[in-house]
């Protein structure tokens, strides 16, 4: 694996979870799963700072069933439901 910069394409926990369009729980989730890579930064603190990489992103997506990542057009929703 090539090394990564730290200066480019790096996202918190909050950053990612807008990406993914999930809550951030779900991330941190995800994360403690291993389901997704994130790269814990705090030095012996009880609480974990997470950062994901961009790529690391576009693997778990690349992981997931296509029909998850497809959205309907509309979702069947007209202007008149709101």
């Amino acid at each position: 694996m090539p090394a990564l910069k730290f200066t480019e394409g790096w996202y918190t926990v909050k950053d990612t979870a807008k990406i993914m369009r999930v809550s951030t729980q779900t991330v941190r989730r995800l994360i403690t799963s291993g389901r997704l890579r994130a790269l814990n930064l705090s030095l012996g603190t009880k609480q974990p700072l997470w950062r994901i990489h961009e790529q690391w992103i576009a693997d778990y997506a690349q992981s997931l069933p296509q029909e998850i990542l497809e959205v309907p057009n509309n979702a069947g929703l007209s202007c008149s439901d709101y």
